[in-house]
């Protein structure tokens, strides 16, 4: 029997029970591509991550929902590097800053990692280039997709100038703008007819925001479905995250470079996702998503 070591981690939040669950087996070798897939289904997080060996980077990172891998994912990324340099994976300048690279499915990408007292807290990786998709502006479209949200269409705020949209920095998400956080919080997702929405222009879930926040320090709301990959709700979305901050970069619809998105209130697991973002209006250079971590659980898979 082979057994391999895990950790759990809550991601985006610096409190254990809040923020996104993440699994990470930091010794991934000897696990087949069969078996990772059926790990992650049995671990039933958003996702679980494998560390591999890398001829390209620091480590390599393959990363499942548990329905499929991914190219690319935000919590995965953050959680695994806070505990990679907890292992002593990466150099530890004690206080300060490091940038690693890492490989994944998307390629090679630089994460920053910063220290204080030895302990890793902030870390941020760089996403992929942001690709303006297309807008869904048909009326009987949105229609639809307001009730497969479980709301009025005049509950979506979407414009000309802010357009419900497919966007992507690596992974493709419906961008949707909702007219406040009370509605927001009233969404009741139909499953087959969201999936059905999203899936057509090859998104891999439906991120609705709102300018309304709780906090005043925060630049937008956010919520992500992605009923289709066994996902009802995800406490916080990094890949949706970057997508978005690049987003509304590119549409103006924010007049800063660095700001934070939250997520999971509504699921009492609040989380706290950091952006920054290079370029302007019609132009995004660089989009990065940060965040802290903490270690929950640690245990051991046993396989055949």
């Amino acid at each position: 029997m082979r057994k391999h070591e895990f950790y759990q981690l809550d991601v985006f939040t610096d409190r254990k029970y809040e923020g996104n669950p993440l699994a990470v087996f930091p010794d991934g070798r000897g696990i087949s591509d069969a078996e990772m897939q059926s790990v992650a289904k049995e671990m039933n997080l958003s996702e679980t991550v494998f560390v591999l060996p890398s001829e390209r980077a620091l480590r390599r990172l393959r990363i499942f929902t548990p329905k499929r891998e991914l190219p690319l994912a935000g919590h995965p990324v953050v959680g695994t590097w806070n505990l990679l340099a907890r292992l002593g994976v990466t150099e530890n300048p004690g206080n300060g800053s490091i940038t690693i690279e890492q490989e994944v499915a998307l390629g090679v990408l630089p994460v920053e990692i910063e220290f204080e007292r030895s302990e890793p807290t902030l870390v941020t990786m760089t996403q992929g280039a942001f690709d303006p998709g297309p807008a869904v502006t048909d009326e009987k479209q949105l229609v639809l997709l307001a009730e497969s949200l479980g709301l009025e269409r005049d509950e979506l705020a979407c414009s000309a100038e802010l357009p419900v949209q497919v966007v992507s920095t690596g992974i493709r998400a419906l961008a949707v703008p909702v007219v406040s956080l009370t509605a927001l919080g009233r969404i009741d997702v139909n499953p087959g007819l969201l999936s059905k929405i999203y899936l057509e222009p090859g998104a891999v879930g439906c991120y609705c925001f709102s300018f309304e926040t709780m906090e005043d320090s925060s630049a937008v709301h956010a919520r992500f479905f992605a009923p289709a990959d066994a996902i009802p709700e995800d406490p916080a979305t990094g890949s949706a995250a970057g997508s978005l901050s690049g987003y509304l970069t590119y549409h103006g619809a924010i007049d800063t470079s660095a700001f934070a998105i939250e997520q999971g209130d509504m699921m009492g697991r609040p989380s706290r996702i950091m952006a920054r973002v290079d370029g302007g209006k019609g132009n995004v250079e660089r989009v990065r998503i940060g965040g802290r971590s903490v270690i929950s659980a640690k245990g051991e898979i046993w396989l055949d």
